[in-house]
């Protein structure tokens, strides 16, 4: 069966990819929908309505919790069937650091680096990994600013003025096709393990 998918960026879109290929090998890409920076957000009303496979992966970045993006997304509708929307704890990039130690070997630097997890739920056990900063810089500034992997360590680190390094997404997707160890990471996040869980029962009910 084909589906589209959704990501704000080719690393997002790469993560989606993987757990397709991991949990769902009956799934098989048919288009990748645009959506760069906020048209994430102001198309995901459309992508609810078209009635058509779609998986859709989007960060929390600074709201307070799921419902209140959704809320913020979809104005309280409910989200169809064929829609399978996941959203990663802050950012992606705290989905591929949850894989500890496979992510502090691809960078060759000491696991102690890698955030640790913590429980971010007082009444229920949901744990994810948490980064003081923003998880892309905290990734940037004080990981892979330690990396002994030269070529990574340029091709990650930020110019002068820019927000990411000159070949962030292209140095990640290798890790995250080839290293990252999905079962390690969901055993750190929730997040994860909920779209992981959400994927595997997901049924399209309108072809």
């Amino acid at each position: 069966m084909k589906v589209d998918i959704v990501g704000e960026d080719p690393l997002t879109q790469a993560i989606i990819e993987r757990l397709l290929s991991d949990y769902r090998k009956d799934l098989s890409v048919r288009e990748r929908l645009p959506a760069r920076g906020g048209q994430i957000k102001n198309n995901a009303p459309k992508y609810n309505l078209l009635g058509i496979p779609i998986i859709m992966l989007a960060d929390l970045d600074d709201y307070p919790c799921p419902p209140s993006l959704l809320n913020d997304w979809f104005g309280g509708n409910a989200i169809n069937g064929n829609l399978l929307f996941r959203i990663a704890q802050e950012e992606a990039e705290t989905w591929l650091m949850a894989d500890r130690e496979g992510f502090s070997k691809w960078l060759g630097v000491s696991i102690d680096l890698i955030p640790l997890v913590q429980k971010i739920d007082k009444k229920k056990p949901i744990y994810e990994i948490i980064c003081p900063i923003k998880p892309s810089l905290y990734m940037m500034r004080e990981i892979v600013s330690k990396s002994p992997k030269i070529e990574l360590k340029e091709l990650l680190t930020p110019k002068a003025g820019a927000k990411k390094g000159p070949g962030y997404n292209s140095a990640i997707l290798p890790f995250i096709r080839d290293k990252w160890n999905i079962e390690n990471a969901a055993s750190n996040s929730y997040s994860l393990t909920k779209a992981i869980t959400r994927l595997k029962s997901y049924l399209v009910t309108i072809l």
